[in-house]
């Protein structure tokens, strides 16, 4: 029962009637604290008693003093004092019946007012409040009685009385006939809660109060009643203001809304003006909520409003403003001069569900050496709160029924509660419980699992299905905010159930956590799970959350663990053991980086489990530039890991890759060189998120091209992420990648580059083409985006290279429309305005006798605009908005020159070939070398003049697309080239160095 501000609440309710000038006429005012019943008459003496046990309230109740026999039972005291024709009468008692359900042979009614004090009699009349008074209803129901049966039903509530039930009753009747019935549904009388009203002048009898009731053996002796207030008051006739009630209640929201307390004058004579004041025993903040009047006049009888508006709060306690009234100018009395406006919060407690076990099968989940496939069931509940929080009377449910009714229980912040489906719970981490009802029952192949407050109303509550009939748990991956998951695919932390812990790092929830609840300040002290700072001694786990932890000032710490994804900022010293761990989902190739100083080779192999190769080698690799590619090590080497220098690893089984050291405070530097290729395997130093942008602004001058190279596991290939296009991209920590070098030099991390945000989905706007070609189940694609930013010629940040650190005999990429080096781009920029006059070369990789098939997905084009696939040699066109293209190579494949993308609204075929010569390309690939692309000819010429006119040099060749052509030693300068084919000619500029 709610006893919270209950004394308090009485106060404020009969205090107001003292300042007025009514006269009381108090009939009943008995809460039984004194042992006695004196004054009351009883059908037979013995049947009720003031008792000591189990108590509604105090020390004492009035309770029904019978066992283990069958009857009827009656108690009264008279009330003839009171007069319903001249005064207001209040009825105000709290009732209780024990663990039994009313019926027809079970029944209870109290006589407000009876004619009689024999309640059993069959001649007697009056009003009575109670259930199945005939009938077997056991709702509670205010009866106008004749001739002891019911004649007519006042007010009907909604409120189908149970077992174990304690409610708070109260009954106004005025001078005119109005009954009112007030229920408050926690007992006592501090939340009481409207229920009808009615005018109902039949009787005026004013005799009797009682309890009668009806019970079969086993129900004897079960029902209480106590804090029993009779009691009449003859209106006033003089000038009167008053609040219409004492309280009222209203549900808090997100937004801030207004709320009007009625105020009324009656019986006016002159004007008075009444101030308004908030009572200092609210328990309201003052910013919860802004008072918009201060004072009312009154010139005449009437009803004006006092304006409140109400704004949301950050807790998630119900509250309460106390509105009192006070004459500042006028004469009048004060009836009711206090309103208590209770607030309910709408703030549920931040209680979820972690993980479930339905299926124990072979699992001693509960610990107590017994496995059972019904004891070891098991429900965990986190509270993700800063502040604890009281479970008593909270339930557990599934689709079946309630199957666990809390006790006295407190969740702590942070802490986790676990229900068994029975056993006896041994060395669970945090709280571990019984089911009450002795079971949990959960259906394997599915259930749904609902957590609900004492007042019913959902907490949690989660849904599964054919995914738990596993042998093993289902839990969030990541913990408390991610997806229910069977916990052996959690590769952090691959288990059959891990209650009462982690399910992603197996720590026991008592960890001292960040929930970053406030902001991301680590001295925030409501930021951690124990709403306390971290102390030198204590061992802390951050999690991914919202607000990720910066350390602004010099801390010490025994020790901190990151899970996967999470971010931590060190602007100052952090002294500790560290430890990151980054969940890799396979065991595949990954690429990664430390982001932590002072790991070292041998601590990443002694924590790590991974994969084992020819060799002695281990999934372990730097990479080498200088033709040499991945240097596998083993498990004998050492040394240690250089803050930025990047790995390939392979790990035997997916989980955590760990690493353990010191957190990088500083700006970090790197070195890159050029070699047999310019790229280079770096990665992210820091325990927080780098932005791609900032980190190609630091770099302008290191770097050939604002392009990293990403390994994608999934697909077998590298994405790339590029500067202008991808510049919001965050690098997670321990993120590998490659760069390519402009020079030998030395790469920068800036500590000033470091941020908790994570890289989010940003919903593509670009017009796109992906081209992809397969052969056999290999796929491959390159990317061409439509831009405003870019040019035919080379974009750099928009413009992206394809990888050839390593070697690849399965390819397919573009080249440059303007400018063309023979570069291969996997991704190129082009654009826009020029769509239907830009013809892209695709160039291919691949082996003779090999037969591929094109495709396109384009994303944002032009409704009217069609992509085109053109074949040179076999002199086709295929629009791949509607079809495939399939081709077999008679030859090995590596250039430009036979396939090319048209984006047009027109209808292209063979006939559209006068297009061929204005796509072909040349540059000065070595120092006395010309490459032609884009030709495809059987008998052609090339001519090279000087800028003055001057032939040097002609030759005839034959082209398949891509040709190298030898030149004399000449001066470096601007020449002119002419080509020559059967399909024209024309005329380029090429710069010799």
């Amino acid at each position: 029962m709610k006893r919270k501000n209950c004394l308090a609440y009485a106060i404020a309710l009969l205090l107001p009637y003292f300042l007025i000038t009514s006269t009381y006429s108090q009939q009943i005012n008995d809460n039984f604290d004194n042992g006695a019943i004196t004054g009351w008459t009883q059908g037979t003496n013995g049947h009720w008693t003031s008792s000591t046990t189990s108590p509604i309230n105090g020390s004492h109740s009035l309770k029904h003093n019978l066992s283990n026999t069958a009857g009827k039972s009656y108690i009264s005291k008279s009330i003839s004092s009171l007069d319903l024709t001249t005064q207001d009468i209040t009825w105000q008692f709290n009732l209780k019946n024990g663990n039994w359900d009313p019926s027809g042979g079970n029944k209870f009614w109290i006589y407000l007012t009876a004619s009689e004090s024999n309640l059993s009699s069959s001649t007697i009349n009056g009003y009575a409040i109670g259930v199945n008074l005939t009938g077997t209803s056991d709702i509670l129901t205010l009866w106008k009685v004749t001739n002891g049966t019911v004649d007519t039903s006042i007010i009907t509530t909604a409120i189908d009385w149970d077992a174990n039930e304690i409610k708070g009753i109260k009954v106004t009747r005025s001078t005119n006939g109005l009954w009112k019935l007030f229920i408050d549904e926690n007992g006592g009388f501090d939340s009481l809660d409207l229920k009808g009203s009615v005018t109902n002048n039949d009787y005026i009898i004013k005799n009797y109060f009682g309890i009668y009731f009806q019970y079969t053996k086993s129900r004897a002796g079960l029902l209480w009643i106590d804090d029993i207030l009779v009691e009449g008051k003859t209106p006033s006739t003089n000038p009167t203001v008053s609040f219409k009630t004492s309280t009222s209640s209203i549900n808090e929201t997100n937004t801030t809304f207004n709320k009007q307390i009625p105020l009324s004058f009656s019986n006016y004579t002159s004007n008075a003006t009444i101030n308004i004041t908030i009572d200092s025993n609210s328990t309201a903040e003052a910013t919860d909520y802004s008072l918009n009047t201060s004072s009312l006049i009154f010139t005449s009888n009437g009803t004006k409003n006092i304006s409140l508006d109400i704004n949301n709060d950050l807790d998630m306690d119900n509250e309460t403003i106390i509105l009192k009234l006070t004459i500042t100018n006028g004469v009048a009395d004060i009836n009711i001069s206090t309103h208590t406006l209770v607030i309910i919060d709408d703030d549920l407690s931040k209680i979820i569900i972690n993980e479930i076990l339905a299926d124990p099968t072979g699992i001693d989940a509960n610990g107590d050496g017994t496995i059972s496939t019904s004891q070891d069931e098991f429900i965990e509940l986190v509270n993700t709160d800063v502040t604890p929080h009281i479970l008593t009377d909270y339930t557990i449910s599934d689709n079946s029924s309630i199957r666990h009714t809390f006790g006295n229980i407190t969740i702590p912040a942070g802490g986790s509660v676990v229900i068994f489906g029975g056993g006896a719970p041994t060395n669970i981490s945090g709280i571990s419980l019984a089911a009450s009802t002795g079971r949990i029952s959960l259906n394997n192949t599915g259930d749904t699992v609902t957590l609900k407050n004492n007042n019913g109303v959902i907490i949690t509550t989660y849904t599964y299905g054919s995914e738990a009939n596993a042998d093993q748990s289902i839990g969030r991956n990541d913990d408390l905010t991610g997806n229910f998951v069977k916990h052996s695919l959690i590769t952090s932390n691959p288990q059959k159930a891990t209650p009462g812990k982690y399910n992603t790092t197996d720590l026991p929830f008592s960890t001292i956590t960040w929930k970053g609840a406030v902001d991301s300040n680590w001295n925030t002290s409501s930021n951690w799970s124990t709403d306390k700072i971290p102390s030198t001694s204590d061992e802390v786990l951050i999690l991914k959350t919202t607000n990720q932890p910066t350390v602004n000032s010099s801390t010490s710490i025994k020790k901190v663990t990151l899970a996967s994804g999470a971010s931590l900022i060190a602007n100052a010293h952090l002294n500790g053991d560290i430890t990151y761990r980054r969940s890799l989902a396979t065991n595949n190739w990954y690429l990664v980086a430390s982001p932590l100083k002072s790991e070292t080779i041998e601590n990443l192999i002694a924590y790590n489990d991974f994969a084992t190769g020819p060799n002695k080698n281990i999934g372990i690799a730097p990479y080498k530039n200088d033709g040499s590619a991945w240097n596998y090590l083993s498990n004998n080497s050492t040394g240690v890991i250089t803050s930025g220098k990047g790995y390939s690893v392979k790990l035997n089984v997916p989980s955590d890759l760990k690493f353990t050291g010191e957190i990088n405070t500083g700006t970090i530097t790197y070195p890159i060189t050029q070699a047999t290729n310019n790229f280079n395997l770096i990665g992210n130093p820091f325990t927080s998120y780098i932005n791609l942008s900032t980190f190609f602004t630091d770099n302008s001058t290191a770097l050939s091209e604002e392009t990293i190279w990403l390994w994608n596991q999934a697909t077998n290939s590298y994405d790339l992420k590029m500067g202008g296009i991808d510049g919001s991209f965050q690098i997670s920590p321990t993120q590998g990648f490659f760069v390519s070098a402009n020079r030998n030099t030395n790469i920068t991390f800036s500590k000033t580059n470091q941020s908790h945000q994570s890289d989010t989905f940003q919903r593509n706007t670009k017009t796109e083409i992906n081209v992809t070609v397969t052969e056999n189940k290999n796929t491959k694609s390159t990317k061409l985006f439509y831009l405003n930013e870019a040019t035919t010629g080379f974009d750099n940040g928009y413009d992206g290279t394809m990888f050839n650190g390593i070697s690849s005999s399965f390819a397919i990429y573009s080249q440059l429309v303007s400018n063309n080096k023979g570069k291969n781009f996997a991704i190129q920029s082009l654009p826009i305005n020029n769509l239907e006059t830009i013809i892209v070369p695709i160039g291919l990789k691949f082996d003779a006798g090999k037969t591929i098939e094109f495709s396109a997905k384009s994303t944002n084009l032009p409704s009217n605009i069609q992509v085109y696939l053109e074949d040179r040699i076999h002199n086709t066109f295929t629009n791949l908005s509607k079809e495939n293209y399939t081709s077999t190579l008679k030859n090995n494949v590596d250039g430009i020159g036979q396939f090319y993308i048209h984006t047009t609204s027109q209808k292209l075929s063979s006939s559209n070939n006068n297009q061929i010569l204005e796509n072909v390309s040349t540059y000065q690939s070595s120092k006395n070398e010309i490459t032609i692309t884009g030709l495809q000819s059987d008998k052609a010429s090339l001519s090279l003049y000087t800028i003055l006119g001057k032939k040097i040099i002609e030759k005839k060749f034959k082209s398949n697309g891509k040709i190298i052509i030898g030149i004399p030693k000449i001066t470096s300068g601007i020449y002119l080239i002419k080509i020559t084919s059967k399909n024209g000619s024309i005329n380029k500029k090429i710069h010799v160095n």
